[in-house]
């Protein structure tokens, strides 16, 4: 194959986003300089992101790779977010899409990325080496929910469509950064953010009119994709609001780990779920599982033992470990109570199922069974 891969500019984002729109919209209409304004602007910076081949001139293939810094706890993993993976009709068939894929991956692991992310069908990015990880929980609520675990409580918080203005995003951006586990966002993508993928922001004031709170629902207002609140209680209060505002059940999604807010809310939510995070390829190992790792024993106290992992293809066994001094993975030079290639290490470490339902974990490694799956997943705003 002859055509060189390039890299977009900001002289070709009209027609990237007309490319974008055609491959996609042959299940339905799509806008993606609406739909994901937050990685879609007309500038060399958010462009040149996209590599792409042409084929007598005209784009036929396009693969995004997207830097994403994730926080967790004192430690910015770097995310590769891999979208609008695209072949035009036309052009099917010819080998573009495994060449651009092959291509983005190592580009990615030559930057020097921790870990990459990606939507899609599972087998299809497993050839590339990804493969079906992280944990997001589900709570489904009713109006009578919220009826009844409120009954004779005065509503404390109201709910107000949120504005972009700079005393609102700053309040706003505030909270979301609060939390252990997010990604980092700059003030001016912000609220770009918080309305990618069709949602509409809304914050929540507490009775003196202060900014408590803030949802993201989606465009039927059913899906909220992102939570943030000042505690755990007025989180519920800001679920019971959006609840008796609507007429079905709403979904409120919400990552690992399980903290506060998430034990606040199961206790009156009619269902939960845990649903798989999408696709994941791990290149850092050791950074990835140690960061991963502290942040569920901080957000809650995990049994100490120590277990060590061989995976294919790296050069070291990893140790992870929990005691008295707090949680760590490590390269080590110790035998491996459990070899594993990537997908199956992928899969055992970050779920969404427990460790039983990936493979017979030995005795010697039965300790994975208390520590995993691993907080592995961020908010759905930050996809890509």
């Amino acid at each position: 194959m002859s055509e060189p891969i390039i890299q977009l500019c900001a002289g070709d984002f009209d027609e990237a986003m007309r490319f974008l729109n055609v491959v996609f919209g042959e299940h339905g209409p799509h806008d993606f300089a609406n739909m994901l304004p937050s990685i879609y602007q007309p500038t060399d910076e958010h462009m040149r992101c996209n590599y792409a081949v042409r084929e007598r001139g005209r784009i036929a293939t396009i693969v995004g790779v997207f830097p994403i810094h994730w926080r967790v706890g004192d430690v910015t993993l770097k995310v590769a977010g891999v979208g609008g993976v695209s072949v035009h009709p036309n052009c099917r068939g010819k080998g573009y899409m495994k060449l651009l894929m092959n291509h983005a991956v190592e580009e990615i692991r030559r930057a020097g990325y921790d870990l990459s992310y990606l939507g899609g069908r599972r087998q299809r990015y497993a050839y590339f080496g990804y493969e079906v990880a992280g944990s997001t929980y589900a709570l489904h609520f009713l109006k009578d929910n919220a009826r009844h675990a409120f009954a004779g409580q005065d509503e404390v918080v109201s709910l107000e469509p949120a504005t972009d203005d700079a005393a609102t995003v700053a309040a706003l951006k505030t909270l979301h950064d609060s939390q252990p586990l997010h990604c980092v966002r700059s003030t001016q993508s912000f609220y770009r953010h918080l309305s990618s993928w069709h949602s509409r922001p809304i914050l929540a004031r507490n009775r003196d009119g202060q900014i408590v709170g803030y949802i993201t629902p989606n465009r039927d207002n059913l899906v909220v994709n992102e939570m943030a609140a000042l505690d755990p209680d007025t989180a519920a209060q800001i679920v019971r609001a959006w609840a008796n505002q609507e007429t079905e059940c709403v979904k409120v999604l919400l990552q690992a780990p399980a903290g506060p807010v998430l034990r606040r809310l199961n206790e009156f939510a009619e269902i939960i779920r845990v649903e798989t995070g999408g696709n994941w390829q791990v290149f850092d190992w050791v950074k990835v599982v140690d960061a991963l790792l502290k942040a569920q024993h901080a957000a809650s106290p995990l049994p100490h033992g120590s277990v060590v992992l061989g995976i294919k293809g790296s050069a070291s066994a990893i140790s992870l470990t929990v005691d008295a001094d707090g949680a760590r993975c490590q390269v080590t030079d110790r035998e491996p109570d459990l070899s594993l290639d990537p997908l199956t290490a992928t899969r055992l470490l970050f779920g969404p199922g427990s460790t039983s339902t990936v493979i017979a974990v030995p005795e010697s490694a039965s300790i994975l069974a208390s520590w995993c799956p691993l907080p592995l997943g961020f908010s759905s705003q930050d996809h890509v």
